[in-house]
């Protein structure tokens, strides 16, 4: 230990230790020649004399180093420093390798942190987030929300948690003596909730259980942001009083900043149970969740939840025969059951564009080859080792992924807020800072494995073909030996070959997810999307208690709206197209009676009048509800073609009745007065693709105080935004919009996987993009090396009568065989791989034929063109200077 810590001290002040070993060498040197002059040798003689008895000077000193410091550590330095005098020499090289690898480690480093936030870090803040899984119920399929005796029950019953909670979503009207009431955004949760996450308010108290017993005085935690924007980050606002909803609510404390659970919001109010809620066919609950007991797994917490279930459903089969309990972790839930493959298949995708980085500067290096090859030989003739040549051309590579890497951790903290704000649009706020992006030690740890990683594998095969070389050729044939043999050739091949197979996998990965996004973008949902201008309202029902004042409101608010300039009609309705509806039990007049428990089930739409025509949907045939729809009038619906065609195959539906029940309380039978076209309805999946067999009931007869208000226009809806807001104020001041004004096509993107889908779709389409240049770049590269190699060939070739066609086709016949190879090989594997796919597509096979054809001629023609450019210059070769050349 004594010995290794006197070497690493004597690695430090080398040229100190230096200079006092030339001197002290330097009086050695002085003492012999004193000598050999006292013996009678002239000066000259004497200093020989005293050279030859000392030895080598240099030897001395290469002796003493290596026993003063660590050799390996000085050599290594050594080696940098030649390697940075190495790549300063080669600027274009340089250049050039580094803006592959920045683009190649960026764009797997911003996908990585994607995939890193939404599979693995879940909600910022919240300890352990992998120990909390997120449940909610499915029934044939068919997910949906939480009853709250359901949830009290699982609470009670399971024993796979150490604690449950519950969530379910509230939009509220907040005003307090600083200005006007405004809507916001609010979470109803239990009380015990921030305990399980992990977390407490830095200012003022937590929940307690008694704040959600019914008839406790009403309590509100703020979030940071809302505290911070509204209050100035006031500490006095702890213990004020607002009126939440027209309730006067006191604000008992403040979450930390940058937390938010379960979605991006402002405030937080206890999930008080209230006699709705409490009706166990009343699901009502967004979801429940819990957090595992230690030692526990997630299929064993599944399995007791669907045993708690199935008791459930035997001892309450009216309301829950057929629901199961579904845990889920967070991306499972937030981002969908086929989150992994997702998100797999993109982290996939940037690693073959890297691979093909990778591929693009081994035959960088390997043609560089050709011009150190002198240099290498002679360094190896001078003594240096074969693995001193390997180490000296990894270090070269491992710089160069190194100033990659840096330059790549750049280009993905800005891919990441590109990526941020694209996943996040306007229509979607509620998603907004639900995921953490930021580059944590994960981050940092895969940009450093890779950015080693790739100058390992793009460096190590040119290191060692150039520890092969053939010194006394090489330096003989002045270089053209290294790499112009059949093995270089070979080798640079078959990188090019690996290419373009990764290269065709890209594309067409890339071409069925676009075909599967245009599939949904251009699927007919039934309506005349496009100038049509959408906002939801939200009647208080202590200024709207009854059912008239709430028809009256909106009668009103429709008149107004369709008195302003441009708007074609206005109508109103429980949900819009795409989105989701009432699913209510029902039963057909005549039909045989069935018992509660297997009473089937339909989705039912609240609307008003003129609602078809503002939807640019078509009557097939009956008529429309008008002002006669009233609780006074004969009771009536429409139904459209998919509910008759599978209800009523063959029969005229007009005049027929059926009911729709509340529970187990049957309505009043409702005459069918009009059949509608089919339009798209909950759509879940975001396939838009399927309909639903759907009841329309008329407003006047179901009024309703949440609606949603839209509109058709002549002009650009944008412009009547402000135009809607004025009406509304005017008819209630105090009445804010809870969401919107935007256009129904801003509404449908932002609902279900539609915008994930896009944004896949859109990522794949840019990796292979930039696949197929560093792919086209890369051919052209082997294919200009090869030519310059070739020149004296070609010009052998013209002299003897070849024309510039065979010259073309010798040129083509090299590129395109690596292609074409490539090519078969990409599509093979294509076909293998795609199916991973499969969840993400619609109405498109991972097989797809025209996809496949599209992606191959798309290489080729990229690859023709890598090919023509070298290929064009041997043409234009002058004979007489090919012969010449060296």
């Amino acid at each position: 230990m004594r010995i290794f810590l006197s070497r690493v001290l004597g690695s430090f002040g080398r040229r100190r230790r230096n200079a006092e070993l030339h001197d002290e060498i330097q009086i050695h040197l002085d003492r012999l020649a004193d000598e050999h002059l006292r013996r009678g040798l002239s000066p000259a003689e004497a200093r020989m004399a005293a050279r030859r008895e000392f030895g080598g000077v240099d030897q001395v000193k290469e002796t003493y180093r290596d026993q003063r410091g660590l050799r390996f550590v000085e050599s290594l330095i050594q080696d940098v420093r030649y390697a940075l005098r190495t790549l300063r020499s080669s600027p274009g090289f340089t250049a050039v390798a580094v803006i592959t690898l920045a683009l190649g480690i960026g764009i797997n480093a911003t996908v990585f942190t994607v995939t890193n936030a939404v599979l693995f870090k879940g909600f910022r803040l919240i300890d352990r987030n992998d120990r909390i899984l997120y449940i909610g119920t499915q029934n044939n399929g068919r997910g949906c929300c939480v009853s709250y005796p359901d949830f009290e029950d699982w609470r009670a019953q399971a024993k796979s948690f150490e604690g449950m909670g519950a969530a379910a979503d509230l939009q509220i009207v907040l005003s307090d003596k600083s200005g006007v009431p405004e809507r916001y955004d609010a979470t109803q949760v239990s009380t015990n909730t921030f305990k399980l996450l992990g977390q407490r308010p830095i200012i003022g108290r937590d929940f307690v259980p008694s704040d959600e017993i019914p008839g406790a005085a009403p309590v509100a935690i703020l979030s940071y942001g809302f505290w911070e924007r509204r209050y100035g980050k006031d500490p006095a606002v702890v213990s004020q009083t607002v009126r939440i909803n027209g309730v006067p609510t006191t604000v008992i404390g403040v979450m930390a900043q940058g937390f938010s659970f379960p979605q991006n919001l402002d405030v937080w109010v206890p999930l008080v149970p209230t006699p709705n809620l409490q009706k166990r066919e009343a699901r009502g609950l967004w979801f429940a969740f819990g957090r595992m007991a230690e030692g526990v797994t997630v299929k064993s917490a599944r399995v007791e939840l669907e045993t708690i279930g199935r008791r459930l459903a035997s001892a309450y089969p009216r309301t829950n025969q057929g629901w199961v309990p579904e845990p889920r972790n967070f991306s499972e839930f937030f981002i969908g059951r086929n989150a992994a493959t997702i998100y797999g298949s993109l982290w996939g995708a940037v690693g073959f564009v890297l691979l093909i980085a990778c591929a693009n500067l081994a035959n960088l290096q390997l043609a560089r080859a050709l011009g150190r090859s002198r240099e290498m030989s002679i360094r190896i003739a001078l003594g240096a080792g074969r693995w001193r040549i390997i180490r000296q051309l990894l270090i070269e590579s491992l710089m160069l992924s190194t100033i990659g890497g840096v330059f790549g951790w750049w280009i993905a903290r800005w891919g990441v807020r590109v990526y941020g704000v694209a996943a996040n649009p306007p229509t979607r706020s509620w998603s907004d800072h639900l995921f953490d992006y930021t580059m944590d030690y994960r981050v940092f740890a895969y940009v450093s494995a890779i950015s080693i990683g790739t100058g390992l594998l793009f460096g190590l095969t040119p290191a060692l073909r150039f520890s092969k070389l053939n010194v006394n050729t090489t330096l003989k044939d002045g270089g053209r030996g290294a790499t112009g043999g059949g093995r270089g050739k070979h080798l640079s091949a078959l990188l090019v070959i690996g290419e373009m197979a990764l290269c065709v996998m890209l594309l067409a990965g890339a071409g069925v997810m676009i075909r599967s996004f245009l599939n949904i973008y251009t699927a007919d949902v039934g309506v005349k999307t496009a100038n049509t201008l959408t906002m939801l309202l939200r009647l208080p029902e202590g200024k709207y208690p009854d059912a008239e004042a709430k028809i009256s409101f909106y009668d009103r608010l429709t008149t107004r709206l369709e008195t302003i300039p441009g708007v074609e009609s206005a109508a109103i309705a429980d949900n819009l197209p795409a989105g989701g509806s009432k699913r209510l039990p029902y039963e057909l007049a005549g039909a045989p009676t069935v018992d509660d428990q297997r009473r089937p089930i339909v989705s039912a739409l609240t609307i008003g009048p003129s609602y078809f025509p503002t939807l640019g949907a078509a009557l097939r045939s009956g008529r429309e509800f008008n002002d006669f729809d009233r609780v006074s009038g004969v009771p009536a619906a429409i139904v459209n073609q998919r509910f008759v065609s599978q209800y009523w195959p063959g029969e005229d539906p007009l005049g027929k009745r059926l009911r729709l029940f509340d529970g187990k309380t049957p309505g009043a039978w409702l005459t069918v007065v009009g059949v509608a076209s089919n339009i798209v309805q909950n759509d879940t999946s975001g396939s838009r693709q399927e309909f639903d067999p759907l009841v329309y009931v008329p407003f006047r007869q179901k009024p309703a105080a949440d609606m949603w208000v839209l509109a058709r226009t002549r002009v650009s809806p944008e412009g009547l935004a402000t135009a809607f807001r004025r009406e509304i104020q005017a008819l209630d001041p105090d009445l804010p919009i809870w969401l919107g004004p935007f256009t129904l096509d801003e509404r449908l993107a932002g609902m279900g996987n539609y915008w994930n889908i896009g944004n896949d779709a859109v990522l794949f389409l840019m990796f292979a993009a930039i696949a197929l240049l560093l792919a086209s770049v890369g051919l052209y590269a082997v294919v200009a090396h090869s030519v310059n190699q070739r020149t004296l060939e070609i010009g052998i070739r013209m002299a003897m009568g070849a024309t510039a066609r065979d010259i073309l086709t010798l040129v083509f016949r090299q590129g395109m065989l690596s292609v074409g190879i490539g090519l078969t090989i990409g599509l093979a594997a294509a076909l293998a791989v795609m199916p991973i796919l499969r969840s993400q597509l619609v109405q498109v096979s991972p097989a797809d034929p025209i996809t496949l054809v599209v992606a191959s001629a798309t290489l080729i023609i990229s690859a023709t063109l890598g090919c023509l450019i070298p290929a064009r210059g041997a043409m234009r070769m002058d004979p007489v200077v090919a012969l010449r050349h060296e």
